[in-house]
């Protein structure tokens, strides 16, 4: 089996954040509906993935322009580049490349993602409520004067969640030859340890820290309040852990349960005690995490980021 990495990552989201749509003069906010009843807001992984792109960019990568063909058929007109040597997107998030092919059918190249990304969904119900605001014409001190202008009043949904992120990444970061190694007629060459570690600890530390925007920060700055984040990494496959992260209300404020973090490591299949190579660990932002239980150790982000990167590409890559 592959080497992984799962990380979940329990944090806390405010406002309106990566928007549904609108609705009369109602911006309303992406929710889901769990089968009891409860209402779920969330943030998509495609939002999620749109922010560590621009996060890549910020710090002087290169990002997939996106490629718009005004002479191809609609369904073929907007493609990736496809070309995961030169965009860090390109390799991390995947491709789908297209093109007319000599007897007009469409070919297509694909990369399967090392990195994936779930949404960044509220845990428990969450009450949305709906900010009331007005937009003002902008007018010259001239037109100003002949007439008074009327405000458009509309409504914008808000909440405040704490949700899980939860990501997997596999071990060919960097590594073309599990997915088609020609995209049209250039080939992908595979990259160097030395540049894979660059995109993963880059990645990691944009996720990790996090220093990512979520978008609509045109109406508000959406970086989100981290609390914990588990680490696990195997070399048999990924693993059911992504459950065992959650928080309780106390007294003291918001704290990781730990009972069902200890719960998961009693488990055989992600202890492991058959010789397969396994490490837990977890982050703590705050002091949210009162005690870790055996087998996970508290780390930080620099020593997750060090301990990934020489487990997903050791020194014989």
């Amino acid at each position: 089996m592959s080497r992984v990495v799962q990380i979940s990552i329990l944090g806390k989201i405010s406002g309106n954040v990566n928007a549904d749509g609108v609705i009369g003069n109602r911006i309303t906010l992406k929710r889901m509906y769990s089968s009891d009843g409860e209402v779920l807001p969330f943030v998509s992984a495609r939002a999620v993935k749109y922010a560590i792109r621009q996060a890549f960019r910020e710090r002087g990568f290169h990002v997939d322009p996106f490629y718009e063909d005004p002479n191809a058929t609609e369904a073929l007109r907007l493609r990736d580049s496809g070309r995961p040597d030169q965009y860090v997107d390109n390799d991390l998030f995947g491709y789908m490349w297209t093109r007319r092919g000599r007897r007009g059918e469409g070919e297509t190249f694909r990369r399967h993602a090392p990195v994936a990304l779930s949404y960044f969904k509220a845990l428990k119900d969450t009450t949305i409520k709906s900010e009331f605001a007005a937009r003002f014409p902008r007018s010259t001190e001239e037109e100003s004067e002949k007439k008074e202008s009327n405000p458009v009043p509309f409504e914008v949904e808000v909440a405040d969640f704490i949700g899980r992120l939860n990501s997997i990444v596999y071990d060919y970061v960097g590594d073309f030859t599990k997915s088609t190694r020609l995209v049209g007629d250039v080939e992908v060459k595979k990259l160097e340890r030395d540049q894979k570690i660059e995109r993963l600890s880059a990645f990691l530390e944009i996720l990790l820290t996090p220093s990512y925007v979520l978008p609509r920060r045109t109406n508000s700055l959406n970086i989100p309040e981290y609390y914990a984040a588990l680490i696990y990494m195997s070399d048999r496959g990924p693993a059911p852990i992504y459950q065992y992260l959650n928080y309780i209300h106390s007294d003291k404020g918001i704290s990781i349960d730990t009972n069902l973090l200890k719960i998961m490591m009693s488990r055989v299949e992600i202890r492991r005690t058959d010789g397969g190579q396994t490490e837990a660990y977890i982050i703590d932002y705050g002091s949210y995490v009162d005690d870790s239980p055996e087998g996970i150790n508290k780390s930080t982000i620099k020593e997750v980021i060090d301990k990934v990167c020489s487990f997903l590409v050791p020194t014989k890559s």
